[in-house]
C-alpha cells in the first residue's frame, strides 16, 4: 500500500512510519517540524518520502492524497496545555488542517484513520468509559478533536469514504519529550521535583508500540468505527510518580499541588471494542514500558 502519514515526524508517527515500513508499504510522511524532528525518522528516512509541510497548504495536500491508497492523520497541536496557551493555533492546525485532508479523502476516496483522544470525553459519570459515552470537552485540545470527529463523519456521510477514529489514551514510550512520563524521568534522574496535579487523578497509559499496531490494524477495519485504544487500566499521578522515582532509584521530591481544573480527573477506558473489531490487544505493562525508556 502507499500510505500517508500526517505529522509523522513527530512521536507516534515516527514509530509508525518505522513499522509500516518494515512491513513493506511505501510511506510518505508530512510534517511541519513545529513539535516533530526529522531526526525521529533517522531509521527509515532513506526509504520514505518524506515532505517538510502543512497539512493547510491545499496544492500539496490535494497532491499527496491523490497518490496514497489511505491517510494515517496525526498531525496537530497536540497535548492539552499547549492548546490552552495558543487557542487560536490549535483550531488552525487542527480543525481547519484537518477539513483540507477531508476534502482530498472525499474527493479521491481514501480511507482515513485519524487520531483523536480520550480528552473528548471529559469527566465520564461512568469508568470504564465505552465509546457509546457522549463527548463532553473540557479545554481547547479537547474541543478541537470533538470537532474533527464531527466533521470526518458529516463528511463521510455526505461524499462516501471510509474512516475510522481511534481515540487514544496516555500515549508514552521512546522519543516522547513532553508529556507527564518523560518530564518525571528527566527530573527523577537531575533530583528535581516531580510535582503531581492532584493525588487522585487517574490516568490510562498506553504504549507506543501497542498504539502503532492498534493503527496498523485500523487500515482493515470497517469503516465507521470509534475506538478506544489504552490500557484499560488506571493509575494515579502520585503512582506513577513513585515508580519511576524507585525505577530511577532517585532521592527526588514528590510534590502534590491542587488539580488543574482543565485536566481530567480520572480516566479509564473500556477496550473491549478494540479487541473485537480490530483484534488488538495491549501488550505493554505500564512498568515495563518505563524500564524500556530507561534503558
Amino acid at each position: 500500500m502507499k500510505l500517508l502519514i500526517t505529522g509523522g515526524a513527530g512521536f507516534i508517527g515516527s514509530h509508525l512510519a518505522e513499522a509500516l515500513v518494515g512491513k513493506g508499504a511505501e510511506v510518505t510522511v508530512i510534517d511541519n517540524l513545529y513539535t516533530g524532528r526529522e531526526e525521529n525518522l533517522a531509521k527509515v528516512i532513506k526509504e520514505i518520502d518524506f515532505k517538510k509541510g502543512g497539512i493547510q497548504d491545499y496544492a500539496l495536500m490535494r497532491e499527496l492524497v491523490k497518490e496514497c491508497d489511505a491517510v494515517l492523520h496525526l498531525a496537530a497541536l497536540a497535548r492539552v496545555v499547549p492548546c490552552l496557551e495558543n487557542p487560536d493555533l490549535c483550531f488552525d492546525y487542527n480543525i481547519l488542517g484537518t477539513k483540507v485532508i477531508l476534502k482530498y479523502c472525499a474527493e479521491y476516496k481514501r480511507k482515513l484513520v485519524f487520531a483523536s483522544s480520550k480528552e473528548v470525553y471529559g469527566d465520564s459519570p461512568r469508568i470504564p468509559v465505552e465509546e457509546s459515552q457522549p463527548p463532553n470537552p473540557k479545554n481547547p485540545y479537547a474541543a478541537s478533536k470533538t470537532a474533527c470527529e464531527a466533521l470526518i463523519r458529516s463528511y463521510a456521510n455526505s461524499y462516501s469514504f471510509d474512516y475510522v477514529i481511534l481515540r487514544l489514551a496516555n500515549v508514552f514510550g521512546k522519543r516522547d519529550h513532553r508529556r507527564v512520563i518523560p518530564r518525571f524521568i528527566e527530573n527523577s534522574r537531575r533530583g528535581l521535583p516531580l510535582i503531581v496535579f492532584g493525588e487522585r487523578q487517574v490516568i490510562d497509559f498506553v504504549f507506543v508500540d501497542d498504539t502503532v499496531n492498534a493503527f496498523i490494524k485500523a487500515l482493515d477495519a470497517p469503516s465507521g468505527e470509534t475506538i478506544n485504544i489504552a490500557s484499560g487500566k488506571g493509575t494515579t499521578v502520585l503512582e506513577l510518580a513513585k515508580l519511576i522515582k524507585q525505577l530511577n532509584n532517585s532521592l527526588s521530591e514528590i510534590k502534590v499541588e491542587p488539580p488543574r481544573k482543565f485536566e481530567v480527573d480520572k480516566f479509564i477506558a473500556d477496550v473491549s471494542k478494540a479487541k473485537k473489531v480490530l483484534g488488538w490487544t495491549p501488550n505493554m505493562t505500564l512498568e515495563e514500558g518505563i524500564r524500556k525508556m530507561l534503558e
